[in-house]
This record gives structure tokens, C-alpha cells and sequence, in this order.
């Protein structure tokens, strides 16, 4: 029997993720679905709040790399409007019943940007590279499940005896146990297949020069400026109706001057500045020349602590830390109230949210004592803390105004380290410089797996507060093989209570997703993924509007 999950958890996903899959202002959305017919052409110029690391599925680590790879290229499976999990180069699968073996039906004529077509054999080598100790990539967590891949990563072994390619459009993958997040992992940009023979021996080059088989082909990268991609005219489901994507990079995440670029015509997507003022958001609005598309997402923002270095080395200054920084006021003064104050690291939607969660409320007395009790050690460390961010919005300014207030209140003197280079900035949290550190967090997968296991315990390389905790690993890796839904659940309550109480990040908020757009556009897809997940191949231009698009 074809299956989309090995268990009754996505269905539970499904129905805990009641969210409209575009939600715009009601001035608008008619408007939108005013013209019935897509018509070819034009180049959509959007915004990238970063200059990716690089554009190789296999080292992909960030937002700005996955949202541009997810045009470039194709993986088995992906997500529709709903977060249903529907076929892409793979037309159908089926897992056993004891969810360890997985069969995937290839579709015949799929072919690489490069003309040639893609077979299982693709897949098997796009995902051991993954593996292989000689990739060094940070993504083998996607994949080390799978059976052999212990032996493969160690070099004990040639293969990984779990990837087989059967046939020319046939792969079987076996897994050393069921787990229970798999089907959803392989719609992750990193999980995407790439050619054999463009990639060895040329693993620099094709980071920023990819070949893959998506909807649109690469055609140029100037760092911090521009990345442009073009219409595959031969994509197995038929060419894309843009000519060209053109992802204009504004390194620090400079909301403000995206929207004057998007008003002025320069952008036909912009974002909403959160700390943009009630008149302002007021006025865009009441305009018909934009859409508003507004949506809550699957993310969180947090500021995370080194927890083997003083002063975070004691527990009882995280703790002090969480009950002095006043996450409403942040939410409120930064944002305008738009997003979503968090009381926990698991986003509303996701399974395993637990409303009820209340580890911390703003109380500075609780704060103080905490402080009044820590050792020596930490208490010479806390006079002066350097707080390391990547972004310089003036959203994010207010934000510090607040954060900093809060540890002045503690007699903290906290300075920001600003370090708006992404790239630059994610080689220092791996080497672990910062001792506090701002980090925000989308899903890439819909699954609670890929908040509490990915980043929070020892194995992962995006652990950046190097938090260990041995119970906890204990209960993230049971979930990832229960397949009863309920059970996961409690699971991952126990695990986020117990995480929380440990106190390595300081939870900010969860995103509310918001895109303006120019009356022209049509075809925007929006699910809880946000962004990067927007299919750009389904995107196009309203005749008799183009004249309203500056710059077309």
C-alpha cells in the first residue's frame, strides 16, 4: 500500500497545523485570483536577507542557501500548500510495515540542468557524499540512519549498505530503525540530488557554480550583490513561467531598506519591517498596489548561551537570565506585538506544543537571588557580557534596547558584537566564540525532531551552545523511533521541560511570516515553512499589470 508516513504521527501533524496556506488582506486576495490564466515571462527580483555560504546541498547549514537550492534543486519528495508530503522525482513509494525499508519509483526523463538524466544511481551517490568522511559535511545527521552508515562515516566500510539503486529508476533505502521523521527529511533542500561527474574533483567550484535538476538553472552569483537563476526549459513538469529569478542580497537583514527598495519598485516582494510604525503599516495596507500575505511559521528566534564556558558554565545564571529578560516587552517594543512571545523552543502548530508550558515568566527578583547565589568563578565573569548578533534592523536595534536594559537591571554590562557577514558570523559559533549569541531557527522539516534533537544534543554540529544533557539525548533519540503518535508527543513535552529547566537559550519569539507583493504577482504558495518553500515555479505576471511593476 503506498504511504505517505510510516504512522499515524503526520496525520497528527495535519490536523495540529490549522493554518490557511495564504492568508491575505482581504482587499487583495480576490484581486489575486482575478486572472485564471498564467502567462509566461518576466523576471521576479526578491530579496535574501544574507549572501549564503554556499550553494552545495551537501554544506547547506543556512536560510539564505536552502531558500535559492530549493529552486535550484529536485529531491524525491516535496511540500504542498498544506505540508502534505507529495511526489517530485520520486512518482511514488512504499515503506514496510515495520518502517525500516523504503522503495522509491523514479520518473523516467528527468534530467540535470547539463542535459543528462537522473537515475536511483544519483541518489545513492548524493546521499553516501553526505555521509562520506572526506565530504566533512555538517548535514550526516540527515542520513546516518540509515543501515551501514556507521561503518561508511568510520571508513570501515566502501558502501553503505542500506542506499541500493535497483533498477535504473528504482531505490531501495534501509533503515537500522524505524524513524519516524524520514519521509519528511527528504524534502529539505539538502536532501536533493546532484551529478556525480560535475561535483568530485570540483567540490569549490560547484558550491557556487550548482547544477541540479529543479525548476531553475543557475546563471550567476556576484557575493553580496546578486544571484540569478533562468527557466529550465526542460523540467519534467513543464518550464517554470518566469524567465528569471534575480535574488537581490541585503547582508544583515536589512528590512527596512528591502521595503524602500520594494516601494520604490526595485523588488516585487518585500518584507514588513516589525518595527514599522502603526500608520506606516497602515498606509501599505490600504494600498491596491500591494498584496499582503501574512502568515505564522514553524520557527523560533532565541539568544543561546555557551554553557561550558563561565559565567554560563552555572546554571543559575541561564535561570537568572530567562526570568530577567522581558520577552512581551521585546515582542511588544521591537515588533509591535506581530509576533508570537515564546514560552518554550517548540512553535504553536508544531506536535508536541505544549500550551501550557510556563517555565518562566519576567520576574527580576527571581533573577537577582539567582545571581546573589552563583560562585565566584561566574560572578567575575558577569560584570561585562559581549552579545553577538547578526542582525543591525532597526527592529532588532529596539530589541537590544530592551535585552540590555534587562541585564543592566541585573548590574550586567552587555554589549552587542555585531558580525552582519552570515557566513563570517556561523564560523564563529561552530568554534564557539560567542559566549551569547542571537540565533533564529525555521524548520526545515515539519516535525518536532528538528528543533530539539538537531540543535540540542552533543552529536549535532548546530549545537551551538554546546548543551549537553545525557537524559535528554536519551528521550530525542526514543521519539525518533516511536512511531505512535501520542507517545511522541509526551515524549518530546518531557524532553522540552526538561531542556527549559536546564536553560541554555533564552526564548525570544516565533515569526509571523509577512510578504508584501506587487498587484501583478501571481501564483505565491505559502505553507508553515515560510519562505524558502515558496515553489517559484508556480509564480507568474498578470497581463495589463506589468506596467505597474517599475523596472520589468
Amino acid at each position: 500500500m503506498r504511504r505517505l508516513v510510516n504512522s499515524l504521527f503526520f496525520l497528527g501533524l495535519l490536523a495540529l497545523l490549522l493554518l490557511p496556506a495564504c492568508s491575505e488582506d482581504k482587499k487583495t486576495a480576490g484581486e489575486n485570483l482575478s486572472v485564471s490564466k498564467p502567462r509566461p515571462g518576466g523576471t521576479f527580483r526578491r530579496p535574501l536577507r544574507n549572501d549564503p555560504s554556499t550553494l552545495d546541498p551537501a554544506h547547506i547549514t543556512d536560510v539564505y542557501g536552502s531558500t535559492v537550492a530549493q529552486q535550484l534543486h529536485e529531491g524525491l519528495i516535496q511540500f504542498d500548500q498544506n505540508l502534505n508530503v507529495v511526489p517530485a522525482i520520486a512518482r511514488s513509494w512504499t515503506a514496510s510495515r515495520d518502517g525500516l525499508t523504503w522503495t522509491f519509483g523514479l520518473r523516467p526523463g528527468v534530467r540535470f540542468h547539463h542535459g543528462r538524466e537522473v537515475i536511483a544511481e544519483d541518489f545513492v551517490y548524493s546521499f553516501r557524499r553526505i555521509l562520506s568522511p572526506r565530504t566533512k559535511s555538517e548535514l550526516t545527521w540527515l542520513f546516518d540512519r540509515i543501515a551501514g552508515a556507521p561503518e561508511y562515516m568510520t571508513g570501515k566500510a566502501s558502501q553503505v549498505k542500506g542506499l541500493e539503486a535497483l533498477d535504473r529508476y528504482t531505490l531501495r533505502i534501509r533503515l537500522s530503525e524505524p524513524f519516524a521523521p524520514f519521509i519528511t527529511l527528504l524534502g529539505m533542500a539538502q536532501a536533493k540530488v546532484v551529478p556525480r561527474e560535475l561535483v568530485e574533483g570540483k567540490e569549490s567550484f560547484f558550491a557556487s557554480h550548482p547544477v541540479g535538476a529543479g525548476p531553475f538553472q543557475f546563471a550567476g552569483w556576484e557575493r553580496g550583490k546578486t544571484i540569478l537563476l533562468e527557466a529550465n526549459e526542460n523540467y519534467y513538469e513543464g518550464r517554470p513561467y518566469l524567465d528569471r529569478i534575480e535574488f537581490r542580497i541585503y547582508a544583515g537583514l536589512q528590512d527596512e531598506r528591502i521595503l524602500a527598495d520594494f516601494e520604490a519598485g526595485q523588488l516585487d516582494a518585500g518584507y514588513i519591517p516589525g518595527e514599522i510604525a502603526p500608520q506606516k503599516l497602515q498606509e501599505i495596507l490600504n494600498t491596491k498596489r500591494y498584496q499582503h500575505l501574512r502568515k505564522p511559521i514553524l520557527s523560533l528566534l532565541f539568544w543561546g548561551m555557551n554553557t561550558t564556558r563561565p559565567p554560563f558554565n552555572d546554571l543559575r545564571v541561564r535561570q537568572a537570565l530567562n526570568f530577567a529578560i522581558n520577552v512581551k516587552a521585546i515582542n511588544d517594543y521591537a515588533r509591535n506585538g506581530r509576533f508570537v512571545p515564546a514560552r518554550g523552543i517548540l512553535p504553536p502548530g508544531m506536535p508536541g506544543f505544549d500550551p501550557e508550558l510556563r517555565v518562566y515568566e519576567h520576574d527580576l527578583e527571581k533573577a537577582r537571588s539567582l545571581l546573589a547565589s552563583v560562585g565566584a568563578t561566574a560572578r567575575a565573569a558577569l560584570p561585562e557580557i559581549e552579545l553577538w548578533s547578526n542582525d543591525n534592523s532597526l527592529a532588532a536595534r529596539r530589541e537590544y534596547e530592551v535585552l540590555l536594559k534587562n541585564l543592566e537591571d541585573l548590574k550586567i554590562k552587555g554589549k552587542i558584537k555585531l558580525v552582519p557577514d552570515w557566513p563570517t558570523y556561523e564560523a564563529a559559533l561552530k568554534r564557539g566564540d560567542p559566549l551569547i549569541y542571537r540565533y533564529a531557527w525555521y524548520a526545515d522539516y515539519p516535525d518536532p525532531d528538528n528543533f530539539l534533537y538537531v540543535l540540542l544534543t552533543p552529536s549535532s554540529k548546530y549545537n551551538f551552545s554546546r548543551y549537553r544533557n545525557g537524559k535528554i539525548t536519551g528521550l530525542l533519540s526514543t521519539a525518533r523511533r516511536e512511531t505512535d503518535y501520542l507517545k511522541r508527543v509526551s515524549l518530546y513535552r518531557q524532553a522540552e521541560r526538561q531542556i527549559m529547566a536546564d536553560a541554555p537559550w533564552v526564548p525570544i519569539f516565533h515569526h509571523t511570516f509577512e510578504y508584501l507583493l506587487h498587484s501583478s504577482v501571481r501564483g505565491i504558495e505559502i505553507n508553515a515553512l515560510g519562505e524558502r518553500f515558496i515553489p517559484m515555479k508556480k509564480v507568474w505576471f498578470a497581463p495589463g499589470n506589468r506596467e505597474a511593476r517599475p523596472g520589468s
